[in-house]
């Protein structure tokens, strides 16, 4: 005759079960996540946030510049500020110190 589980091992069986679907559906949900940003960043690579043209990197100094001539916008990336800030304290200091960077 089968021996019929108690409650405690069905309750315990069916945490497990769950807990296993969970893990399964956060690494699902992970996996998807990258896979969006990674074709997000495809998509908009090297494209104006503005108005969507392709933007141009031209080179000022060791810093390089990203142009579009669309609506003639420059963007920077992250730490080029920074470079052009050594590179010509005057001006771009004086702005970035009322932003307070």
């Amino acid at each position: 005759m089968p021996v019929k589980p108690s409650k405690n091992e069905d309750e315990y069986f069916a945490r497990q079960e769950f807990e296993r679907r969970r893990a399964v559906a956060a690494e699902q949900q992970a996996k998807l996540m990258t896979e969006e940003r990674e074709r997000e960043r495809t998509l908009h690579f090297m494209k104006c946030p503005k108005c969507g043209m392709q933007l141009e990197e031209f080179t000022f100094g060791d810093v390089h510049l990203d142009k579009c001539f669309g609506c003639e916008g420059m963007w920077l990336d992250k730490g080029e500020l920074e470079n052009i800030r050594k590179q010509e304290p005057g001006f771009i200091g004086k702005m970035l110190n009322v932003f307070g960077l």
